[in-house]
């Protein structure tokens, strides 16, 4: 956040998960604050093309928005066929409140929630402007069960709940983020549930049973606005984002023992952004996106390759990259809203000196354009960005193509879906809309999921036929038409 306006840096970081592309007012970001956190794609990723062709469309969705598929789904079925069904093949009440991403792996789903008695409901738009959540809020006085659940895709049956912690958090959180922001990831035999506002990580095995555990440390979160930022899991090493007012750093560890390989160097501040794995021309990185700037590290040895700063805000959102680069995009009031585009195969320090807007190593950039909460997608030659408008760039030269109003007027805070040439997105009401990708606004048909009172800010996932969308209440299942002869779905009836 920019340090010019302590006194309001509440809004500062509000905001920016507010503030649309352009300037725009939004909604908070994921990751809010990383809940697209808490948290981005394209075509020539891992898991887009090779690796996703070998896996095939029935894969696991094992990671949030995917892992490094970046909220590209792998799936011959158009995405008009998952809003057909009027009603949901099941919903089931979740205990407590999440805005975690649900995942799917080894034919059962998993997400987060938090628990406790004297919880408040999680507020939407509405908790974003009230006036009297612009303070610090106000912390649990009776102890949180942070938790992950493991849930059946036929029928949403709870099949167990394991406790990663039991405690009075140090630190309340904003009116619209929750105490499970985080989505859960899994690889292998295991699956990892990390809750940032405790510190505490846990490695569970598919039956329940706890391989290793470790605590971090609380977190102190700028303005109390809790956290958002997910784990991220690749080739056996587990990448945990500690980005806070008092340390700034990735650590990765041994997937399987929880043994630590590397830590980055200190970048101190608060981010919500998820942290993204990228094949970059041969070698496999990490990008962070933390205050103020973006970092690509070797997978392998955590040795920083490039950075870019300059960057007068923090990350809600996260980034999206392909074959051809990284695309970046954030915003807070106050900050010049900046996004770039930042070419493959770069080393070193990529910041752009004063007075310019691209160089050998950035593409493009603009000011008063970048992102609240909802993170970016690359579809084809275009990259998308949503909140509460629509807007659509040539990737490769950053013209604008269009700039709409969401349909209906209400803000998206969960990550897009991309199915081929389409988008899927769910705003905060609970309309998942599908959008066309290409170069001119086209928003055909939507399909009305929940009620009344429910708040959707996490970020959908599909998996096989199976199209899970969270909201502060629920998780609804919807199951596109499965024809002869396309093999096993997840969830298939």
């Amino acid at each position: 956040m920019s340090k010019s306006s302590p006194k309001n840096r509440f809004a500062v970081a509000m905001m920016s998960l507010l503030t649309a592309s352009g300037g725009q007012s939004r909604g908070l970001h994921g990751g809010l604050l990383g809940l697209c956190a808490s948290g981005l794609c394209g075509v020539g990723l891992l898991g887009m093309g090779g690796m996703g062709a070998s896996l095939g469309w029935a894969a696991d969705w094992a990671q949030f928005r995917g892992g490094p598929r970046l909220s590209h789904v792998e799936s011959p079925l158009p995405a008009a066929e998952f809003l057909k069904s009027k009603e949901p093949a099941w919903r089931v009440e979740l205990p407590g409140a999440g805005l975690s991403q649900p995942i799917v792996f080894g034919d059962a789903i998993y997400l987060t929630t938090a628990t406790g008695g004297d919880l408040p409901k999680l507020k939407g738009m509405q908790g974003v402007m009230d006036p009297s959540t612009m303070g610090r809020p106000s912390r649990p006085k009776q102890p949180v069960e942070f938790q992950l659940l493991k849930l059946n895709p036929q029928d949403g049956s709870v099949l167990f709940t394991k406790t990663v912690a039991r405690q009075v958090p140090n630190q309340g959180t904003h009116a619209s983020n929750s105490y499970a922001t985080e989505t859960p990831c899994a690889e292998g035999e295991l699956v990892f549930a990390y809750f940032g506002m405790t510190g505490d990580l846990a490695a569970f095995d598919t039956q329940g049973e706890t391989r290793w555990s470790k605590s971090l440390g609380q977190q102190s979160i700028q303005n109390q606005f809790g956290t958002g930022a997910s784990c991220v899991v690749h080739e056996g090493r587990l990448v945990v984002p500690r980005y806070s007012d008092e340390e700034g750093h990735l650590l990765c560890l041994e997937a399987g023992t929880g043994k630590e390989l590397w830590k980055s160097e200190t970048r101190k501040g608060t981010s919500w952004a998820t942290p993204v794995i990228w094949s970059n021309q041969g070698v496999t990185e990490v990008i962070a996106a933390g205050n103020g700037f973006v970092a690509g590290y070797d997978l392998a040895s955590g040795a920083e390759r490039w950075r870019m700063t300059g960057l007068d805000t923090s990350f809600s959102c996260s980034v999206v990259a392909d074959s051809a680069g990284v695309y970046v995009g954030t915003a807070s009031p106050g900050s010049r809203a900046p996004i770039c585009a930042i070419a493959a195969g770069q080393t070193g320090d990529l910041t752009l000196a004063k007075g310019a807007t691209s160089s050998s190593a950035v593409l493009w950039s603009k000011t008063k354009s970048g992102a609240g909460m909802p993170s970016p997608v690359v579809v084809g030659d275009r990259l998308f960005f949503f909140g509460s408008t629509v807007v659509c760039y040539e990737k490769g030269t950053g013209k604008e193509l269009y700039r709409q109003r969401m349909p209906g007027g209400t803000m998206a805070a969960g990550c897009p879906l991309v199915l081929g040439d389409r988008i899927l997105v769910v705003n905060e009401k609970g309309e998942l809309w599908n959008f066309a990708g290409g170069a001119e606004f086209a928003a055909t048909d939507s399909l009305q999921v929940g009620g009344d009172g429910e708040v959707f800010w996490a970020t959908p996932a599909l998996a096989g036929n199976l199209l899970l969308v969270r909201s502060s209440a629920a998780l609804y299942a919807f199951r596109a038409p499965v024809s002869a002869g396309q093999g096993a779905r997840v969830g298939q009836e």
